[in-house]
């Protein structure tokens, strides 16, 4: 004889069905992967960010350091000259990005030889076959938005009238921006010897600053133009006030 149920006794909840199980582990490790990514994107851009901008930091000391050696670098002296043909090669750095508006005056990034991504993974890269600075033409460098030191994270920061400063051995070639576009990818245009004017022959002297868009995507690509302002030469001395920073201007 079958005892009858003790009313005191909880009652007994329903086995969920094997779906349901295999739905909710699946689950699971959905939120578990999800995790994991989110980590991995951190520590990609901020982690990893910290010791790539460290390493190019590196870099630009001992630019520095090369520069303020070089023969000529002094008052008086001969001026040292552009990056040479051995300068150019693919991977090699020749000069200093500086943009005040993106940190100040301490603001400073490697300029190397060569767009690939073993290049840009060690700071900004000259796009081979375009202008030197100071030439006539389009002087042409992109960089990573996101990720290896996030060089130009912030380059949508860029407003016209603001300075870029190229320094090589010579000394610091100032550039004002004009104007920013967002563009496709394929819009190659931009890096033309007159900025997105096919077979147009160049009499002035840009500078075509370029890289990803969005911040964290790479669908479109955002570019600064600059015009060409004077050259400073390094026996001079770098002028006062040249990278002030603008962020902080009432």
């Amino acid at each position: 004889m079958t005892a009858p149920p003790d009313p005191a006794a909880p009652p007994e909840r329903p086995r969920p069905s094997p779906a349901l199980v295999v739905a909710g582990v699946a689950g699971e490790l959905l939120l578990t992967a999800g995790v994991v990514v989110l980590l991995f994107v951190v520590w990609q851009l901020a982690f990893t960010a910290v010791v790539d901008g460290r390493a190019q930091a590196g870099t630009v000391q001992a630019l520095e350091r090369g520069f303020a050696a070089a023969p000529g670098s002094t008052p008086g002296g001969t001026a040292p000259s552009a990056p040479t043909p051995t300068d150019l090669a693919t991977g090699r750095a020749w000069g200093v990005l500086r943009v005040p508006r993106l940190g100040g005056p301490t603001w400073a990034k490697p300029v190397l030889e060569g767009v690939g991504l073993d290049v840009l993974a060690d700071g900004l890269g000259h796009y081979p076959g375009t202008a030197l600075p100071g030439e006539v033409g389009n002087l042409a460098i992109a960089g990573h938005r996101a990720g290896h030191g996030n060089p130009l994270i912030d380059i949508d920061a860029i407003r016209p009238g603001d300075v870029l400063v190229i320094e090589t051995r010579a000394g610091w070639y100032v550039y004002r921006a004009v104007r920013s576009e967002i563009v496709a990818p394929t819009a190659v245009d931009v890096l033309d010897p007159v900025p997105e004017r096919p077979g147009e022959q160049p009499s002035e002297r840009w500078f075509t600053l370029t890289s990803c868009n969005p911040r964290y995507g790479s669908s479109m690509r955002y570019v600064v133009f600059s015009r060409f302002e004077r050259m400073v030469p390094r026996g001079e001395g770098l002028p006062s006030g040249l990278l002030a920073d603008p962020r902080t201007a009432a």
